[in-house]
């Protein structure tokens, strides 16, 4: 019987390695004696909507922004993040090109917290966004092809999307800009509905670098270690989010 307890993950991160996050699960269910299902989705916007939208949603890893909505909206409470794992945004253009007054930028979608750290780089390189027309292509990868094929004179890019494209397309374009915040992180959240298991599995997750078996997972995910945080970083991205 599938549990009725469900972890949703951000669609960015599930692409990157959909078979460690139900790997994660597995342990988090061990760990807790209870039954989670996890149902993985495609699109940054589905996946937050059925959040929002759908019940008993108890575990969420969000990106910052859909973290803001989860707290907001429902309640969640921040309990763990990647050690030493921030999101910024690098502004490119394709290498050599000028930029111009009203440039058209190609960005993932207003929806996340990538689009307004980008704003801020235009903002301190004297770009005027007020002047330019967006183009929101669905994903960070695409910001960048958008760029490439001349669909678009700057794109806002993910950093650890940048990170992964290999050197001769990043030498097809050049860095405009990027943020350096260091205030914007995906974070583990815990539903009102399983407010009594919060301490627990907070210390399960931030527990994982010490536990061979959950060291193996954290490894496949490629991160070193979760370290706990509370309701102290909302604030901090509600004036990411411009709010």
């Amino acid at each position: 019987m599938v549990s009725q307890y469900k972890l949703s993950v951000c669609p960015h991160d599930t692409a990157k390695n959909l078979l460690g996050w139900f790997t994660l699960n597995t342990y988090l269910q061990r760990k807790l004696g209870t039954g989670i299902h996890f149902e993985p989705q495609d699109n940054f916007l589905i996946e937050r909507k059925a959040v929002l939208e759908e019940e008993h949603h108890v575990v969420v890893y969000a990106n910052p922004y859909s973290a803001l909505c989860f707290a907001r909206d429902k309640g969640f409470v921040p309990v763990a993040r990647p050690v030493n794992v921030v999101d910024e945004t690098i502004v490119v253009a394709r290498a050599g090109a000028e930029v111009p007054a009203a440039p058209r930028i190609a960005s993932a979608t207003d929806k996340l917290i990538i689009h307004n750290l980008g704003l801020k780089v235009l903002e301190r390189a004297g770009i005027d966004s007020g002047a330019a027309e967006f183009k929101f292509v669905g994903n960070h990868l695409n910001a960048a092809k958008a760029v490439l094929q001349g669909e678009a004179d700057l794109g806002f890019v993910f950093n650890e999307t940048w990170a992964g494209m290999n050197a001769s397309t990043r030498a097809e374009l050049q860095v405009i800009g990027e943020s350096h915040d260091g205030h914007a992180f995906h974070c583990f959240m815990v539903a009102p509905e399983w407010a009594d298991k919060r301490e627990a599995i907070q210390q399960i997750l931030c527990g994982m670098h010490l536990d061979p078996a959950g060291l193996r997972v954290l490894e496949d995910l490629k991160f070193k270690a979760f370290e706990p945080i509370g309701d102290e970083i909302i604030p901090v991205l509600i004036k990411l989010a411009g709010g």
